[in-house]
């Protein structure tokens, strides 16, 4: 048997894999050289200074969800404006029906620019009942239209055709006066006044 003076553990081990049993105490770098700092340079800040910002971080936070809140309220409503806005096209679209004198294609082509934004500009659905009214309004004005249209055909002078003519007639204004009762009921869901 060989006697050695190694430590028994480390005669066990293959040299690269040899365990470290007395390790050196590493240096640390607790303070700097600046003495008026108390700032510690590696490691947790103290934690009243880190409180301290972490507070400040959430009052701005907080002081700018506040603002943002209140300055909200204060915005106008984009969806409220374009079915005002819309309204008025289609009151004005009524009363260039209402005359004869005006023709069809500006009135009718109004209506149904109207009508393509109603359903298809988003938000709009979700002005209620406002956009129920407005739909309703464009559609009696789309009918309105499209008796017009039925009128300035020439006919033939039957009883036939002028018992038609009379229908249409009667319909053009039936559906004048369902355009105005919506108009008006979508006025005041948006609060302005009706001018049908």
């Amino acid at each position: 048997m060989e006697v050695s003076h190694k430590d028994p553990q480390q005669r066990q081990q293959p040299k690269g894999q040899q365990r470290v049993l007395n390790p050196q105490v590493a240096v640390r770098v607790g303070r700097h050289a600046n003495i008026r700092s108390h700032e510690r340079v590696f490691g947790c800040k103290n934690f009243y200074y880190w409180w301290r910002h972490r507070r400040v971080t959430i009052a701005a936070t907080a002081l700018g969800l506040a603002v943002l809140v209140l300055t909200s309220g204060c915005l106008a409503n984009p969806q409220r404006d374009q079915s005002r806005d819309l309204l008025d096209q289609l009151t004005l679209a009524r009363g260039m029906l209402t005359e004869a004198a005006t023709p069809l294609d500006d009135a009718c082509s109004k209506v149904g620019d109207v009508e393509t934004r109603l359903y298809g500009e988003p938000g709009l659905v979700d002005v209620q009942p406002a956009w129920s009214q407005l739909a309703d309004a464009a559609h009696a004005l789309q009918a309105v239209c499209g008796q017009s249209a039925l009128l300035a055909q020439p006919t033939l002078d039957t009883a036939a055709a002028a018992d038609a003519r009379s229908r249409w007639q009667q319909g053009i204004q039936r559906e004048l006066g369902l355009a105005c009762d919506h108009l008006r009921a979508a006025a005041s869901s948006l609060q302005r006044a009706a001018r049908c």
